[in-house]
């Protein structure tokens, strides 16, 4: 009886608004594969179970993941948020779907010509690899939410998991430095694109930038929630009010960050990145628009003066300008995306039935022109509001963290969720030629190792601070 009874409780616990979610979105994925198969007209397909399982797997097997994932949060941490994981998991299933439609067997087109007209595989092994990034994303993910770290933590250094990342911020973002200042050193360029910010490992590449990302956020959540009276007030000098004169360090160090980054690795994109991110998270801690206004202003200043001094800022302009004057040499990337949008119209030309492969890099840089372009501009529309409820459930996190003592947590889930949210707009302008292209990776849909790790990373901690009862 006590059995029983204890078996109801669970089934009460159950995550069932997650759970219908995440069953959606394995049919979407599944629908949406197989409509893929037909279209390109794949011989191989069988309407068995044992036929249409040798299609979809191994790729189902992350979303899979994810709903083991839901089920163990019923059991360990039933209050967490409901709608974050079903969301992750469309963007994520969307982007296993689209690089399995990338692969040779599955394109119009089974190869490739660059500008100088040498022909090569279209992305070939790009899908399983997606899958094996995807798949590893979503083990951290689950070590983050159910391995005891609180007591790993309280036993190595007396504090909770989250006091660790709040009181060791110098040792965090010494690490982080670090990382980057070894790319210089060891560094390769795998891309031929002229800038060395990747460690090869063996196996895959990593960009430490990635990680820097998330170690900035954790200094910047902490320094702003120890100091935030104190930033938050002002003098006078004359007409002015500024705050102590300490206190900008960190805004003019961050400043400096981002310029140097442009400088030294020339990449734009994390310079952007980074620096947005902590004046959405400065605006949080002070809720005064001057430090951001401020904040843009020395941004655009130093922009400006590396676009005039700087050659790779130049040309990125240029091209961003007017991409026609070098459409067969390097603005032929933005070019080729313009006119796959401009094909896709509202509908799209259907999954399978496009030809992204023109589009060079289309799998990383331009994944959003694919799927412009098959799912025409209903399509993207959908995937930017599944962006923005992403957004809209982190921010709605941290404005449910109440009281005074949980000042870091609010800040850091701030942090992580700007992660997202610039960096989903950085690359979203990018593709539209609303910006200058960066070459940033879009949020759980781009190819790579590094950013889906790391974004699954977010999407853990983001996860475990969002239970209110942990029980670790």
């Amino acid at each position: 009886m006590v059995t029983l009874r204890a078996a109801f409780t669970q089934l009460r616990r159950l995550r069932t608004v997650e759970l219908q979610l995440l069953v959606t979105v394995l049919l979407f994925f599944a629908a949406g594969y197989l409509l893929v198969v037909v279209a390109t007209g794949q011989s191989e397909l069988q309407t068995t179970l044992s036929g249409l399982a040798s299609i979809l797997w191994p790729s189902s097997l992350p979303l899979l993941l994810f709903v083991a994932i839901s089920l163990g949060l019923s059991w360990r941490s039933p209050t967490a948020d409901q709608l974050i994981l079903p969301l992750v998991a469309l963007l994520a299933g969307l982007s296993l779907m689209m690089t399995a439609r990338l692969e040779p067997g599955l394109n119009q087109i089974a190869f490739c010509s660059n500008v100088a007209g040498e022909r090569f595989p279209c992305y070939e092994g790009i899908a399983a690899k997606q899958t094996l990034w995807v798949t590893l994303g979503a083990v951290i993910m689950a070590t983050i939410l159910f391995t005891p770290l609180d007591r790993i933590c309280i036993r190595l250094f007396r504090l909770s998991f989250i006091d660790v990342l709040d009181h060791y911020r110098y040792l965090w973002l010494s690490l982080g430095l670090l990382l980057i200042l070894a790319t210089f050193v060891f560094g390769v360029d795998p891309n031929a694109s002229g800038v060395r910010v990747w460690f090869n490992l063996g196996f895959f590449y990593f960009q430490p930038s990635e990680l820097l990302k998330i170690i900035l956020v954790i200094f910047m959540a902490s320094y702003l929630n120890e100091y935030r009276e104190v930033v938050q007030s002002n003098y006078r000098l004359g007409p002015l009010k500024l705050p102590p004169l300490p206190y900008l360090v960190p805004l003019v160090g961050m400043w400096g960050i981002a310029m140097l980054t442009i400088v030294f690795q020339r990449d734009l994109g994390a310079a952007l990145l980074l620096f947005g991110v902590f004046l959405a998270m400065l605006y949080v801690a002070t809720g005064s628009g001057l430090y951001v206004m401020a904040g843009m202003a020395a941004f655009a200043g130093g922009a400006y003066l590396l676009y005039r001094f700087l050659p790779i800022v130049g040309l990125r302009v240029s091209i961003w300008l007017d991409p026609w004057a070098t459409a067969q040499g390097s603005g032929y990337q933005i070019v080729q995306a313009i006119y796959a949008l401009a094909s896709g119209g509202v509908f799209g030309a259907g999954l399978g039935r496009g030809v992204p492969e023109y589009v060079p890099a289309v799998h990383t840089d331009f994944i959003f022109v694919a799927i412009g372009e098959e799912m025409g501009l209903a399509g993207t529309l959908a995937v930017l509001i599944a962006y923005l409820l992403l957004i809209f459930r982190g921010y709605h996190l941290a404005l449910a963290i109440s009281g005074h003592f949980r000042g870091f947590e609010q800040l850091l889930v701030v942090g992580l969720t700007s992660i997202i949210a610039v960096q989903s707009l950085i690359i979203l302008g990018g593709n539209l030629r609303l910006i200058p292209l960066t070459g940033i990776t879009l949020p759980f849909i781009s190819y790579g190792g590094s950013s889906i790790i790391i974004n699954f990373l977010i999407v853990g901690l983001l996860l475990r601070i969002s239970v209110s009862d942990q029980r670790y």
